[in-house]
């Protein structure tokens, strides 16, 4: 097997203000926007953005982990969102070689904004 794409959905209780969050914060595209559905797209990293629906029960979103997106301007994102953002923690080198900060989107799932950096 060979996995070719990866595409995340993130449920969330209002897929218009996530949509809004992803393009003017992030700077995404969004391909497609129904009313409980949309697609928002920032070079390879495709994000689905769903309503809530009866194949699981809604408890608030969930996710142990963060979302990492590689972005070749991360000092300048970080300069621009910073004060916008809900920060999880600063920007800062770390010792396994990239150069990240962390923030939450507008449901609450952590995004995780990282460039590698030469060692």
């Amino acid at each position: 097997m060979t996995i070719r794409t990866i595409s995340i959905s993130l449920a969330t209780e209002d897929v218009s203000r996530s949509v809004k969050f992803y393009v003017e914060e992030l700077g995404f595209v969004c391909l497609l926007k129904l009313e409980e559905f949309a697609r928002v797209r920032s070079g390879a990293a495709d994000i689905m953005l769903v309503s809530p629906n009866a194949h699981r029960e809604w408890r608030g979103p969930q996710l142990t982990g963060a979302v990492y997106l590689g972005v070749d301007n991360i000092d300048e994102l970080w300069e621009r969102l910073k004060d916008r953002a809900r920060i999880v923690y600063p920007i800062a080198t770390m010792d396994y070689g990239v150069r990240e900060f962390g923030l939450l989107d507008d449901s609450g799932y952590q995004l995780s904004l990282a460039q590698p950096v030469a060692r």
